[in-house]
C-alpha cells in the first residue's frame, strides 16, 4: 500500500515541477525541441471497406405476364434513359388484352349509343324513364370496365398514344416495347433474344444516379469514438474523401468483438460498386500531432515536456492515436509551444531527483 501511495505521490509531483537546465546541461544532453503540427483530424487506423448500393438507387423491372424475346437493344453496365426502349416482346397475353380492351371500346360505344336513343323516347315519354335509368347504369358500368382494360394494356407498357392508335385502327399490336422506368446504368439482365420469359422475372436490374455506401467493420473500441452524423475522412489510394456516418449498428458482433458502421460515399469519390479496399479513417477532432519520442508514460499519466526558456514544464496529455512515428494529442494550448523529442528521459529523472 505505501507503495502504491508513494507512486502516486511521485507522478503527482511530475505533473507539477519544472526542470530548470543550463545551456551547458542541454549541450551536454543533447536535448532537442520541436513544435507540434496544429490538425483538425484524427487518423484512427486503417479498415477494409465495401462499396455498396442502397436498395432505393436499385430499380428492377418484371413483366406481369409471360412473353417471349423477339429482340434485345440493351445489355450490361450500359446507360439508358427513361422511357428507352430496353427489349420487344411478344405475348399471347398483351394480344387478348388488347382484343379485351377493343371489346370493351366496342360495348361502351354500343352502350352510349343505345342510352342517347332511349334518353330521346323518355323524353317523349314513349318509353318508362326507368329504362333510361338501366341505360345509362349500363354506360357507366361499361365506362368501367374499358377504364380497366387501359389499365391493363399500361400494366403491359402500353403508352398512351398506342392506346389511342389501338382504339382508332382497331389493329392489335403485334408485339410489344418494354421500356425503361428510369434513367441510369443497366447492373444485371436476365433476358435473351428468343428466349421465353416468365411473370415477375427480374429481366433487368437498373441502378440510378445517386451517392452509394461504403461499409466496414469497425473494432468496437474505436467504434466507441463514432457516433452517427460525425463527420469523417476517409482516405483511399491517397485520396482523401469527405463522408459522415450514416448508421452504426446497435449489436457488438460477439465473433470479432467488431460493429457495422455505415460511412456516405460522394458521387465525386467515382468508386465502383462491389469494391472491396483498405482505407485510413480519421474523426474530425482538434489534435496536435507531436514526435513519439516526446511521449513519457509516468504511471498511470501520459506527459511531454514543454520548453519556456531554460525551463522544461511536465505537461499531461491525452493521446488520441499513435503510428511509429508520430501521436495525436487531445487539443491543448500549451502544445504550441516547443516540445522536448530527446534526452527525455533525463528530463524525467532530474524531475523525480529534485522532488
Amino acid at each position: 500500500m505505501k507503495k502504491i501511495i508513494i507512486a502516486q505521490m511521485i507522478s503527482a509531483l511530475l505533473l507539477m515541477a519544472d526542470v530548470t537546465l543550463t545551456p551547458q546541461e542541454e549541450k551536454n544532453w543533447q536535448i532537442q525541441t520541436a513544435v507540434g503540427k496544429e490538425v483538425t483530424h484524427v487518423p484512427l487506423d486503417e479498415y477494409m471497406m465495401r462499396v455498396t448500393t442502397p436498395p432505393k438507387l436499385l430499380h428492377t423491372i418484371s413483366l406481369p405476364y409471360e412473353a417471349k424475346v423477339i429482340q434485345l437493344n440493351k445489355a450490361n453496365f450500359q446507360s439508358v434513359n427513361k422511357g428507352e426502349v430496353l427489349a420487344l416482346l411478344n405475348s399471347s397475353q398483351w394480344i387478348e388484352a388488347q382484343k379485351e380492351a377493343i371489346a370493351a371500346l366496342i360495348k361502351l360505344t354500343h352502350s352510349e349509343s343505345e342510352a342517347e336513343r332511349k334518353s330521346k323516347l323518355c323524353k317523349e315519354e314513349i318509353i318508362a324513364q326507368k329504362e333510361c335509368i338501366t341505360a345509362e347504369a349500363e354506360v357507366k358500368t361499361d365506362t368501367i370496365k374499358l377504364l380497366s382494360s387501359k389499365a391493363v394494356l399500361k400494366s403491359y407498357g402500353a403508352t398512351d398514344e398506342m392506346i389511342k392508335t389501338l382504339f382508332k385502327d382497331l389493329a392489335i399490336f403485334q408485339s410489344i416495347e418494354l421500356r425503361s422506368a428510369v434513367k441510369g446504368v443497366i447492373l444485371q439482365t436476365d433476358i435473351e433474344t428468343g428466349k421465353n420469359i416468365s411473370s415477375s422475372n427480374a429481366l433487368f436490374v437498373i441502378k440510378t444516379d445517386g451517392e452509394d455506401w461504403l461499409e466496414a467493420d469497425i473494432p468496437q473500441a474505436v467504434a466507441t469514438a463514432l457516433k452517427p452524423s460525425q463527420e469523417v475522412i476517409i482516405k483511399i489510394n491517397d485520396k482523401e474523401i469527405k463522408s459522415k456516418i450514416l448508421l452504426m449498428s446497435p449489436m457488438l458482433n460477439s465473433l470479432n468483438q467488431t460493429r457495422y458502421v455505415r460511412f456516405s460515399l460522394p458521387k465525386e469519390a467515382e468508386l465502383l460498386a462491389g469494391l472491396l479496399t483498405k482505407a485510413q479513417l480519421s474523426i474530425a477532432k482538434r489534435a496536435f500531432v507531436v514526435d513519439k519520442k516526446a511521449i513519457i508514460q509516468s504511471d498511470k499519466d501520459t506527459i511531454v515536456f514543454i520548453k519556456r526558456g531554460q525551463t522544461y514544464h511536465a505537461l499531461k496529455v491525452i493521446v488520441l492515436a499513435e503510428n511509429r512515428e508520430v501521436c495525436y494529442l487531445d487539443y491543448n494550448e500549451e502544445l504550441k509551444e516547443p516540445i522536448a523529442i530527446s534526452a527525455t528521459s533525463v528530463l524525467q529523472n532530474k524531475l523525480q531527483q529534485g522532488k
